[in-house]
């Protein structure tokens, strides 16, 4: 929803230009279409350009242009704009292959000063990673400038919380980046290190930078009435495999960092959350091992009304979680259900890849079973043992429906997810489907089991 009387600060627009020439005019010139010029600064950081587009910044009486005689790197760019930034200006970190649409800065606006607690925020768009993508397809960018037309609008329940925000357009709030910066005790440096300059040329800042608000008390939110055009990937996927190689070398540089890969435990197992079918809005679910709480938060913002918690033993997943979905930090099979606030108290129970054979698959799905209302849904992803790429902690089809059974769980629906076969386990495959019926498939390609199932 609108606030209303709101004392919102200038934005200031931090965008790193690297070549690219004729992508970096239309995002200038959306931004000027689409935005009260009293409202921004525009700083953009030329990482030494060779395509003209430096010479073509500097003619421009709006902008504050940063020339760098070298590259520098995204991360350090983008924090001499913000050094270079009205010091109570918020931060909007901006790709140069985007569109700005119309009223897009707005609802990001509106959504940062939603509440106080708010950190920073991020855009919808139709070329985007993090389930920040929307669903709909156009092939030209007038259809999309329509679609933006229609998104960008006032809506009942505009946001979604999230463990990590992608900085393709990421609107941070002043007070948030100062308090990272006294925290870490660099507020005084020359150039702060707003962004993690580790994680140079670029990747995984925005992650790095996301923990860091969470672990300082702020929440991030993604706007979904803020669609920003995004032709992604121009500057560093012109060489696929250096790309690739870039991406893991900084995913372990933030495992590093914090002494935990983060990155797999935001996955979202949408086709679980698909299994929700609510005969109520205010219906109850609890999740085992809500890793970072991001399967709670999608869940919420597709059921506003809906009542959601989650358990993570894990203390560092938890820390953050609990910045994202109501999250309690304790192991469940440790927990006396009988006679506790968990006990016949939710219509979901969900279990995402938490159930494993391990010794202790019986104790854990009874903890669930017993938390569950009579009646109620267990939502469970388990690995698939058969699986081409083998899992030592996984099941069998037939293991399930007897662990199942024998817990008095009814299994009333079931679905699978393929694996994305490298070409080594595509030969694999077709080797072992020569001599099986066809129907057998699903055995061996599921990398993973989705059932519901219902206490009786």
């Amino acid at each position: 929803m609108q606030q209303k009387n709101l004392n919102i600060p200038k934005t200031a627009i931090i965008i790193v230009s690297y070549n690219n020439k004729e992508m970096m005019q239309s995002c200038i010139e959306s931004i000027r279409a689409n935005n009260d010029p009293d409202t921004y600064q525009i700083i953009v950081v030329d990482n030494a350009s060779e395509d003209g587009v430096a010479e073509w910044l500097a003619k421009q009486t709006d902008i504050i242009l940063i020339a760098n005689n070298e590259n520098k790197g995204f991360p350090y760019a983008c924090n001499q704009g913000i050094a270079e930034a009205d010091k109570d200006a918020d931060i909007f970190l901006l790709n140069n292959d985007t569109i700005v649409t119309e009223n897009a800065l707005h609802w990001l606006r509106m959504g940062l000063y939603s509440d106080e607690n708010i950190g920073a925020v991020g855009s919808v768009s139709n070329n985007v990673v993090n389930y920040q993508q929307v669903s709909e397809r156009f092939a030209t960018l007038e259809e999309w400038m329509d679609f933006a037309k229609h998104n960008n609008v006032e809506m009942e329940y505009p946001y979604e919380k999230k463990g990590w925000l992608v900085g393709f357009a990421m609107l941070i709030k002043r007070v948030a980046v100062n308090t990272i910066l006294e925290v870490e005790g660099k507020e005084n440096d020359d150039i702060p290190e707003v962004l993690d300059c580790r994680f140079s040329p670029g990747n995984y800042e925005d992650n790095d930078l996301s923990i860091r608000l969470l672990k300082n008390g702020y929440k991030l939110l993604l706007c979904k009435n803020s669609f920003i055009f995004h032709y992604g990937g121009k500057s560093f996927r012109k060489n696929n495999e250096k790309y690739i190689s870039l991406l893991l070398h900084n995913q372990k540089k933030l495992e590093d960092k914090y002494g935990i890969d983060f990155i797999p435990y935001s996955v979202v197992e949408s086709a679980l959350v698909d299994m929700i079918k609510p005969d109520r809005p205010d219906f109850t679910l609890l999740e085992i091992g809500c890793k970072l709480g991001a399967t709670l938060a999608r869940i919420e913002s597709r059921y506003p009304q809906s009542r959601l918690c989650g358990v993570e033993k894990n203390y560092k997943l938890a820390e953050l979680a609990k910045q994202v979905a109501h999250v309690q930090c304790e192991d469940i099979l440790k927990v006396d259900t009988l006679n506790s606030e968990y006990e016949g108290k939710y219509d979901y129970i969900l279990l995402d890849h938490v159930l494993r054979a391990d010794g202790n698959e019986k104790d854990m799905l009874k903890k669930a079973k017993m938390c569950a209302k009579l009646g109620g849904i267990l939502l469970v992803s388990v690995e698939n043992c058969q699986c081409i790429r083998h899992s030592d902690k996984g099941f069998t089809l037939d293991g399930i429906v007897e662990l199942f059974n024998g817990c008095g769980l009814a299994l009333e629906e079931f679905n699978y997810r393929p694996l994305k076969c490298d070409n080594h386990e595509k030969k694999l495959l077709e080797e072992k489907m020569k001599d099986i019926d066809a129907s057998m498939r699903p055995l061996y390609e599921a990398e993973c089991f989705i059932f519901a199932a219902r206490k009786v």
